[in-house]
């Protein structure tokens, strides 16, 4: 979950039983790090159910790599 998701995404993601993983956003426009995604997508492949994200984020960017994202969660098992 990108640091720059709204508050209700780690709330409700902790409710519904899951574990967090936090991914660093740039400094630039608060856009997903995607070398941090990268690096956690691989480490907890095992693990990983999920990416919730806040499109547009909740720093009203439109990020042009959440096909990226995406097709890194469904290779990680997600």
């Amino acid at each position: 979950m990108p640091l720059s998701c709204h508050g209700t995404n780690p709330a409700s993601s902790v409710m519904a039983g899951m574990k967090l993983v936090m991914i660093k956003t740039t400094d630039k426009d608060g856009s997903i790090d995607l070398k941090d995604f990268h690096e956690k997508a691989k480490r907890y492949q095992n693990e990983l159910a999920a990416i919730m994200i806040t499109y547009p984020s909740t720093h009203g960017i439109y990020e042009e790599t959440i096909p990226e994202v995406i097709d890194t969660v469904h290779k990680y098992g997600g």
